[in-house]
């Protein structure tokens, strides 16, 4: 197994892509090879909430590999990989899904029995929920084997060929919760509520549309407003003109259609959101954390937050007296928690 690269050569890379989104921390990986040595695999941020891990082994056998967040494990870490020879002349396993998934998404591997002879491949796999095992056999001495978990945790898999298990069976893949599980949303919408002079209606009776500076025809909502007043409720996305058509019975009524000038202060502009307080920066398991969203000054928008951790949160909202929206969350597993907060559809600088 000498460094002499004619050993080393003939062992097969490991290439992987797991789900991770990285903002401003440092994402660290070690590897523990079989013989006890350490080295680091290479991590790429992909920029689109995946990191790609790729390592050169140097030694065959059954490796660990942590990879982590700002010191902390990322969901699925630690993992564990098996390094065989790639021209062997046994029949081996080879792919991600042998190593790491998300539930609800088929774990891909491929078994490959070209220089093995004659016998027959049985495969198996024992975790927290049943998984259904598909093979396909692609005529070239290898089968592209794909199984659907619906649970995170850890899952074995047995290959075995003539009864025999192959080298690194059983496998452990490590499969994690998917976003479903672990991202926490909430929409709140900051809509403009304009008072319309349109006489006596009766609002049931009334459709309304608006029709914007592009020509863009959009549903709006007519309703009573808080002085008694009737107004339309909208997001506004463009400045100008704005033309309110409110209709009885698909014919405008007399005032309709209604001009509402939008003038640019009142876009909605994610980088005029103020955000602040200690939930930004810690939190503690099973305590509730809390920050402050303030819009007061960054007009109409539609206000959506996303909170991506190791565990699902309740996240709450409560409008303050001052115009302020104060959000509290509790996590209830440790590790690192991803606020995202955008407004008017742009992300909120620093959220």
């Amino acid at each position: 197994m000498g460094m002499n690269g004619l050993d080393v050569a003939g062992l097969r890379p490991f290439d992987l892509v797991i789900p991770f989104t990285i903002q401003k921390g440092e994402i660290t990986g070690e590897v523990r090879m079989p013989s006890g040595s350490v080295a680091q695999p290479d991590i790429t941020d992909n920029k689109d909430g995946t990191v790609t891990v790729k390592f050169s082994p140097t030694e065959a056998g059954l490796h660990e590999m942590d990879i982590k967040y700002d010191g902390i494990h990322i969901p699925g870490s630690p993992l564990q990989f098996y390094v065989d020879y790639m021209n062997s002349g046994n029949v081996s396993a080879y792919g991600p899904g042998l190593i790491h998934g998300t539930v609800n998404k088929p774990a891909v591997f491929t078994v490959n029995t070209k220089d093995a002879g004659e016998g027959g491949l049985s495969l198996a796999i024992e975790g927290p929920s049943k998984a259904d095992i598909s093979c396909v056999d692609n005529q070239d001495g290898t089968c592209t084997v794909s199984y659907l978990p619906v649970l995170p945790g850890d899952y074995s898999i047995l290959v075995k060929y003539n009864e025999q298990h192959i080298p690194g069976s059983p496998f452990s893949a490590r499969i994690t919760g998917d976003d479903s599980m672990r991202m926490s949303h909430l929409k709140v919408g900051s809509a403009a509520d304009v008072p319309l002079d349109i006489g006596d209606f009766d609002l049931g009776q009334l459709t309304s549309s608006l029709t914007s500076p592009s020509g863009r025809e959009e549903p709006c909502l007519l309703k009573m407003l808080r002085n008694g007043h009737v107004g339309i409720s909208f997001v506004p996305k463009e400045i100008g003109e704005h033309l309110v058509n409110i209709k009885q019975g698909g014919r405008h009524i007399p005032s309709s259609p209604i001009s509402v000038l939008i003038k640019q202060s009142e876009l909605g502009d994610a980088g005029r959101v103020r955000v602040s307080g200690p939930g930004l920066d810690e939190a503690r398991t099973f305590e509730p954390a809390e920050f402050i969203i303030d819009t007061r000054e960054a007009g109409y928008g539609g206000l959506s937050l996303s909170i991506e951790g190791p565990s699902k949160v309740d996240i709450n909202t409560e409008d303050q007296e001052d115009g302020t929206c104060k959000v509290t969350y509790s996590p209830t597993e440790p590790g690192h928690y991803i606020i995202n907060i955008k407004f008017a559809d742009q992300h909120v600088p620093g959220g």
